[in-house]
């Protein structure tokens, strides 16, 4: 037990998670309502469509990749969804429609992404996604869709919420596929260093593209997720989690260089970002600020990363 947590303590989790306890500490002394259970329990629910997103970006960003296309995808899959479901196409193959384009959208992503740099690639994706919802939708919103449907993120088990149960099984597999996998050491070694994992005859290829299908393929289940937790389908439902998802995984010490980092830093920094949007609606904040709390956040956290590689180049150089 001691040497886990010598390990725990060495690794860069360690100190997210104290900035998370920091963090729950103040929220808790500025904003008495925030220690609640209700509000921990709603606290959960809005960090579970992120952790969702977040998660499968992860995977990308450790190839040292970029997606910044999730939001709009999910938004897009969302609506393709609530439109199946509408013209009565029964719930589980609307949830495998949904999935489908996911994985489409991933694979025009990776394919992209080994011949343009992929946060060029998949901005423009981004704005094909967010064009595409908006034809699919022509404007409207859907409403009222079937109880079936919206109860996998509206429902409860006991006091848990659907959401919150389906968050944290995705995160456990997350887990065990960086890091019980041979998948999962491909990836760190291909983010690590993509020319040696070449040389050592990894299919770098494959590990790319199927990185970002991987990350699509949560964009498009969290857009689900999202239809069935608003009871609705927007076409612009998901662009406030497009910079979200990336501050989540950075604000998690997931380097955006690649080969380091991993899925328990991207539970931490959703619930850090959420929480902050939290406590600031708590405290009656503008949504304008959040936004530029959430920008913020981000800029620090890069330039921490990219200070953190300088030195270790020096130390080792």
């Amino acid at each position: 037990m001691k040497d886990v947590f010598e390990r725990f303590r060495k690794s860069n989790v360690f100190f997210n998670f104290l900035g998370l306890v920091i963090l729950i500490v103040i929220a808790s002394i500025i904003t008495p309502d925030f220690r609640n259970f209700g509000n921990m329990i709603t606290i959960l629910r809005q960090a579970s469509v992120l952790l969702v997103l977040s998660s499968g970006l992860t995977v990308v960003l450790l190839t040292g990749g970029m997606d910044l296309s999730v939001g709009a995808t999910a938004g897009f899959v969302g609506c393709i969804c609530a439109q199946c479901l509408k013209a009565g196409i029964p719930v589980f193959f609307c949830l495998l429609i949904g999935l489908a384009i996911g994985a489409v959208v991933g694979l025009v992503n990776g394919l992209l992404a080994g011949i343009l740099p992929s946060f060029i690639a998949t901005y423009g994706t981004n704005w094909v996604m967010s064009g595409l919802a908006v034809l699919v939708m022509q404007g409207a919103i859907i409403y009222d869709l079937p109880a079936g449907f919206t109860n996998i993120s509206v429902g409860y088990q006991g006091f848990m919420p659907n959401l919150v149960i389906i968050a944290t099984i995705v995160v456990i597999l997350f887990y065990i596929l960086l890091s019980k996998t041979t998948y999962g050491r491909r990836i760190y070694s291909y983010g690590s260093n993509p020319t040696a994992a070449r040389y050592a005859g990894m299919p770098s290829k494959k590990i790319m593209v199927s990185a970002f299908m991987i990350c699509s393929v949560c964009a498009g289940f969290a857009g689900m997720l999202m239809s069935a937790r608003l009871n609705a389908a927007d076409a612009a439902m998901g662009d406030s989690y497009g910079l979200q998802t990336v501050a989540a995984v950075v604000v998690g010490g997931t380097s955006m260089l690649g080969g380091e980092g991993g899925i328990l830093g991207t539970v931490i920094g959703a619930l850090i970002l959420t929480i902050i949007i939290n406590v600031m609606n708590l405290l009656g904040v503008s949504s304008f600020a959040q936004g530029l709390v959430i920008g913020l956040a981000v800029i620090g956290m890069v330039l921490f990363d990219s200070l953190s590689k300088s030195r270790q180049a020096k130390e080792n150089g």
